[in-house]
């Protein structure tokens, strides 16, 4: 994950993560059963719940198990909209760039295709550049492939069945729908894509989808840089970090919960081109 902000109080971060939790089902909660979900200690989780219980955001019901109380729909009231996706990216990819000093790029999914809608230079002499506005489909790139991932199977079928028309950029770009799918499996197990040399032969990078409020895909978040900075190592650190920026941005637009359209393991799936 991203590093923890300077003026960050940790444990009213993990009072609020509590909070968050009441808004997926079954929306009442034991201890215990909070603790499983956030993999937090449980005494902990339960000093939490007597925080909140103690202002009046939640309370124990005929069950014993705790459940939000009306106060919170005064904060929803008060509530400002959803942002645009680049606004509430804005402050994630600024993060982003000065901790990791590479390239950090923003797309939107617009039908079949990832669209750059913003993006940070690397910091480096040596870095990445990607132009807003450039569109690229969804077989090949760490954005693309994050979004793809994350896609109903429907729409993966789809873009599987025109793999044939769509660019090769390097050796490395996938063109076969059993390698792809292979991929794609591989990308929501770990949590981020990885473009390894699959658009820039002299590139890799890692992506994360980013969610609405309604658990869609509405893009994903990307770093990367030269190959020669890109061991494995370095991938895996910075697939940890897209992974905690596309969720912080997911946040901003809404977003509270496991994605109902992630495809189920890709490689069981059978080639729609057959």
């Amino acid at each position: 994950m991203l590093d923890s902000p300077r003026y960050l109080i940790q444990s009213a971060a993990t009072t609020l993560e509590v909070l968050l939790a009441f808004g997926r089902p079954p929306f009442r909660f034991t201890p215990s059963e909070i603790a499983g979900q956030l993999e937090i200690d449980r005494n902990q989780v339960f000093r939490c719940l007597r925080t909140l219980q103690h202002v009046g955001f939640v309370r124990q019901d005929e069950g014993e198990r705790f459940v939000l109380t009306s106060l919170v729909d005064h904060l929803a009231g008060a509530s400002q909209g959803q942002p645009s996706l680049a606004r509430a990216a804005k402050a994630v990819m600024d993060e982003l760039s000065q901790s990791t000093g590479e390239t950090v790029n923003l797309f939107a999914l617009e039908g079949l295709q990832a669209v750059c809608v913003d993006h940070r230079e690397g910091l480096r002499q040596v870095r990445l550049v990607t132009s807003v506005s450039e569109r690229r489909p969804l077989h090949a790139g760490a954005c693309p492939k994050a979004m793809l991932a994350s896609l109903p199977l429907p729409v993966q079928k789809e873009v599987l069945s025109r793999l044939d028309e769509l660019p090769k950029y390097t050796l490395a770009t996938i063109t076969t729908p059993q390698a792809l799918r292979v991929e794609l499996s591989a990308t929501l197990q770990r949590g981020y894509a990885v473009s390894d040399l699959d658009v820039d032969e002299e590139a890799r990078g890692v992506g994360a989808a980013i969610f609405g409020a309604e658990g869609d895909v509405v893009g994903a978040v990307s770093v990367g840089g030269p190959a020669s900075r890109m061991a494995p190592a370095r991938v895996a650190e910075l697939g940890e970090q897209i992974i905690g920026a596309a969720r912080l941005i997911s946040r901003q637009l809404g977003y509270n919960g496991q994605n109902s359209q992630q495809a189920p393991d890709l490689q069981r799936q059978p080639d729609p081109r057959k």
